[in-house]
């Protein structure tokens, strides 16, 4: 069990910002096939990204190279456990049927210019290059300049090699909306392609500052810096810290945006059976939802699903506020009144707990698990008619609900 012992370290190391011990301890767990080995290849992949941007803060540029070029191929373009974990739910369409249904929604009279945008990509994966082009062009008549219409015609013909072109409607793009990471990105690029390092590093040093936990940017801004160093210019490279916080562009808010949304995936994480990785993985995950929670304080399904996890941690009392939370900001869900509810009893508050269960009956929840729960509770208050109703009402529902036969007879004892 020495990889235990290796996770534990390396994830102190990480969150010390020890990169490079926490690199060295993760990195034989991260050979495994199972969650601890998933959950390693993160944050080795994050200990790299975290040396890379050391090492380009400071100039040294092979390096950092290196350390980038490592995080990239383990986890892809983004810096964040959050979409490390829902890429297990990505999901792709086939391009005929996405370009015809792209093309009604392009012909209502709601239709926007990112819906244009869409339409052509189907068209050009389906092989029609020629309509892409004419879908766009219609698109700038329609709406003007706008930035996603150029930024997509300039793609376009950069994948034809058409350079010159694709950067009149890059730099155009990057005009009409200065806050658009991906323009700057795509204009830093083509640069690199011909050779103008200045003006690369300046696209890709923008993109950064727009997309600090994007590792694909920093490595190619890295690579752009050093070229442009071999040719003689003094480059100073700005890196901003990642933010970490919950803004709206964030990661951690796309998850907690995912995890509201996609109630399968909070299922399947709660399904896990309990280890010795539940402290530091469901740790990582109620931190997630709070930070969340902090910027989206209304969130009934955060609340929810951040005592969820918080029970499963064994801190009682703070699931309860939160389950709390949800039941005052949502009365009528049922989900969380229920959860409440056993919340309460774990903590032999029952008159509370019951209090839940019937409001969670008069939404909706008339099943035989909610009435037997209420009776059992109703019988430890000693409220005995009461009890026996939902007892017998669960019974009704399901006459072979042997746990609600044994609570009506100790009852009648």
């Amino acid at each position: 069990m020495k990889y235990k012992w290796k996770y534990k370290r390396g994830l102190r190391a990480y969150n010390r910002g020890d990169y490079h011990r926490a690199s060295a301890q993760l990195h034989s767990v991260a050979e495994r096939k199972d969650l601890a080995g998933k959950v390693a290849r993160f944050y080795e992949a994050m200990s790299h990204r975290g040396m890379g941007v050391e090492a380009m803060r400071e100039g040294r540029y092979g390096e950092a190279e290196k350390h980038l070029r490592m995080a990239v191929s383990a986890v892809g373009t983004n810096a964040d456990l959050a979409s490390y974990l829902s890429k297990v739910y990505a999901r792709t369409g086939c391009f005929e049927k996405c370009a015809g249904e792209m093309e009604k929604i392009t012909d209502s009279n709601s239709s926007k210019a990112k819906d244009f945008c869409k339409f052509s990509q189907a068209q050009w994966r389906c092989g029609k290059r020629s309509q892409a082009y004419m879908t766009l062009h219609a698109a700038l008549r329609r709406f003007g300049d706008e930035a996603c219409l150029h930024l997509q015609l300039g793609l376009f013909l950069a994948g034809e090699e058409r350079f010159d072109e694709a950067k009149k409607h890059l730099v155009i793009a990057s005009e009409a909306d200065s806050s658009n990471a991906d323009t700057h990105y795509y204009l830093g690029m083509l640069s690199a392609a011909q050779q103008d390092a200045r003006l690369a590093v300046r696209s890709l040093q923008r993109a950064f500052e727009l997309r600090p936990d994007n590792i694909m940017i920093a490595y190619k801004l890295c690579l752009a810096a050093k070229a442009a160093s071999e040719e003689g210019f003094h480059i100073v490279v700005r890196c901003p810290e990642p933010n970490i916080s919950a803004s709206p562009k964030s990661e951690i808010y796309q998850l907690a945006r995912y995890v509201e949304m996609e109630s399968d995936f909070v299922s399947a994480f709660m399904s896990l059976p309990k280890s010795e990785f539940d402290e530091e993985l469901f740790g990582v995950f109620a931190n997630v939802l709070q930070m969340a929670i902090a910027d989206h304080p209304n969130f009934a399904d955060l609340q929810y699903n951040c005592s969820r996890v918080l029970k499963r941690l064994g801190k009682t009392d703070v699931a309860i506020e939160h389950a709390e939370k949800a039941v005052e900001i949502n009365p009528r869900y049922v989900k969380a009144l229920i959860h409440l509810a056993k919340l309460y009893k774990s903590e032999s508050r029952e008159p509370e707990a019951v209090a839940c269960l019937e409001q969670a009956i008069e939404n909706g929840a008339d099943w035989p698990d909610v009435h037997c729960l209420a009776g059992e509770l109703l019988g430890r208050c000693n409220e005995i008619v009461a009890a026996r109703g939902h007892l017998e009402h669960a019974l009704k529902l399901n006459g072979r609900f042997k746990r609600a036969a044994v609570a009506l007879d100790k009852l009648a004892a």
